[in-house]
């Protein structure tokens, strides 16, 4: 009786698990819960697979720059049914231990699955709330106070998924309609004028008011001087002038008119 002998090669192939990454084994499509550490990881080809999760540092932008492929910017209507857009960026990690169970539940390729159907319907859904709570204007006029409500919103609603941690909620940018921006812009040049012609009209009561009282100052001066320009005062006042003109070193030659008594003839009123 002849006897056979059987020898079975296998072959195995390896995977290079880096650092910031997990890997995640199934035996047969059936998904382990036991992630594998940075390092090198052997496996069965055609029985086992291992697929690379990257679980750090994860960047998910609101934001589409022309010509670029990413996800638009978020736009919602007001409480006043105006169009806000809203630009933002999530960052977050996702558990090491828990990256398998995502997988089960959320299914291949992580993280894209998490971010579709959890993160981004998440965050489109709180902004829109959001917006809707408040006017344009209002929105407008507390715009940091908005962002900073509108990062504690995303990030309590993201905190709902435990296997994802949330590191950061960056609201980069919040747009108005320009017809909105234009009527804020032809109100603040109104609101300009306004000041402006106040200051002016302000200025030119105050230049009244030192008209009038420079007015009654030179009047008050007027009064004064009459009471005292008497008869004795002008001539006294005359031989002053006289007696200047006599000792100066100019060659002027000065006739006074006086009368019989050698009085200088002035005539006051």
């Amino acid at each position: 009786m002849k006897r056979f002998s059987y020898i079975f090669v296998i072959f195995a192939a390896c995977a290079q698990v880096n650092s910031g990454e997990v890997g995640v084994r199934a035996n047969f499509g059936v998904i382990d819960t036991n992630e594998l550490q940075p390092g090198l990881h052997f496996f069965i080809p055609a029985v086992q697979t291992i697929t690379i999760v990257p679980i750090y540092n994860l960047t998910l932008d609101f934001v589409k720059e022309k010509g670029e492929e990413g996800l638009d910017p978020i736009e919602a209507l007001s409480k006043d049914g105006l169009p806000v857009k809203i630009e933002l960026t999530v960052r977050y990690a996702i558990v090491p231990d828990k990256a398998a169970e995502l997988l089960i539940d959320y299914g291949y390729p992580l993280p894209q699955t998490v971010e579709r159907k959890f993160i981004i319907p998440s965050v489109r859904s709180e902004v829109r709330d959001a917006v809707s709570l408040y006017n344009t204007s209002d929105i407008y006029m507390m715009r940091e106070n908005f962002s900073n409500l509108l990062k504690d919103r995303l990030e309590k609603a993201l905190k709902k998924e435990s296997r994802i941690m949330i590191k950061d909620v960056y609201v980069r940018k919040v747009e108005f309609p320009r017809k909105f921006l234009s009527a804020i812009e032809q109100k603040q040049i109104a609101q300009q004028e306004a000041e402006r012609m106040k200051y002016i009209l302000e200025k030119e009561k105050l230049e009244a008011e030192r008209k009038k009282i420079e007015a009654e100052g030179i009047a008050e001066a007027q009064r004064i001087i009459a009471r005292q320009l008497t008869s004795q005062y002008l001539t006294w006042k005359y031989l002053e002038v006289l007696k200047q003109f006599a000792e100066s070193q100019n060659n002027t030659i000065i006739v006074a008119p006086y009368d019989q008594k050698l009085t200088p003839l002035i005539r006051v009123k």
